[in-house]
């Protein structure tokens, strides 16, 4: 798996990033040693620890020195609708200190803002960034679901490495803005969710929130698109969806949420032609 540096930092990180956001949930706690293995092997290193809990078992896998370890702050999905985002100096910071403590560390390697916070100034935010890289707390700093503008208005010292998406071949906004900013800013994008919440693959659930923007007839029709080609060079349509976003040149890295140690083989190992990548390309538009 070959390594691509993060934006205009020196940060190198793997195509493919490891995520664990439904680990416990979706893949059993005493299966993740093997995942982690597996990534490991295949070449990579970017590992987004979003289920800190799920990750108490791994013991000293979680501090091999060839990972990256990438976490955010400033959301919590447990308070209250409307106050689930909260990215205020003392939020973020205390955060960051609970995820270093529960997993025993002196510092992350990538440290995101979770989310734009229109109730906090975008100064402080900026601010505490800083704060952290220059108290060692982590290495680099990143922002996750912002827009273009959002972006370019969030000023530090150390610099924005990276901005992470939601990025797939159904749901594409970030190019609208995003992407391109984050180019002119010297911003590596790390694209989340390449299946769409499950829809491109047929496994989202009924009552998941995403599921009445997601479903329709461009959506059948992108799936469908997916399928056919998938088939055509025998590969799974999960291997084939993550293979588009993974070819993007805009993308720096891309979040696979594995099951079994296989998935992570097979999506290192996967490519589409050319032609099939801009035909992919052309439906989806």
């Amino acid at each position: 798996m070959d390594l691509r540096t993060l934006g205009q930092s020196g940060l190198r990180v793997s195509a493919l990033g490891l995520s664990t956001a439904h680990w416990g949930h979706r893949v059993a706690i005493d299966a993740t040693p093997a995942l982690l293995r597996a990534f490991l092997d295949a070449g990579g290193n970017l590992m987004d620890i979003s289920s800190v809990e799920a990750l108490s078992g791994l013991g000293r896998d979680i501090h091999q020195r060839d990972l990256v370890l990438s976490a955010a702050s400033g959301v919590n999905p447990d308070s209250p609708a409307g106050r689930r985002v909260d990215c205020s100096r003392r939020a973020l910071l205390n955060d960051l200190d609970g995820i270093l403590r529960r997993l025993n560390l002196e510092h992350l390697d990538l440290w995101s803002v979770a989310y734009w916070d229109p109730h906090t100034p975008v100064e402080e935010v900026a601010a505490t960034m800083d704060y952290a890289v220059e108290t060692g707390r982590v290495r680099y700093a990143g922002v996750r679901g912002y827009t273009g503008w959002q972006l370019a208005v969030t000023h530090t010292r150390r610099g924005v490495v990276a901005a992470q998406a939601p990025y797939s071949l159904l749901m594409r906004e970030a190019e609208w803005e995003t992407m391109p900013a984050a180019e002119y800013l010297g911003v590596g994008i790390i694209a989340a969710d390449p299946l769409a919440h499950g829809v491109l693959t047929g496994e989202i659930a009924p009552d998941d929130p995403h599921a009445p923007r997601l479903r329709g007839q461009r959506a059948g029709q992108i799936a469908e698109a997916l399928r056919t080609a998938a088939e055509g060079l025998g590969l799974s349509a999960d291997t084939a969806a993550v293979a588009w976003v993974r070819q993007r040149e805009t993308v720096a890295s891309t979040l696979v949420e594995a099951r079994v140690p296989e998935d992570i083989a097979r999506c290192a190992q996967a490519s589409l032609p050319g032609p099939i990548q801009k035909a992919l390309d052309d439906i989806s538009r």
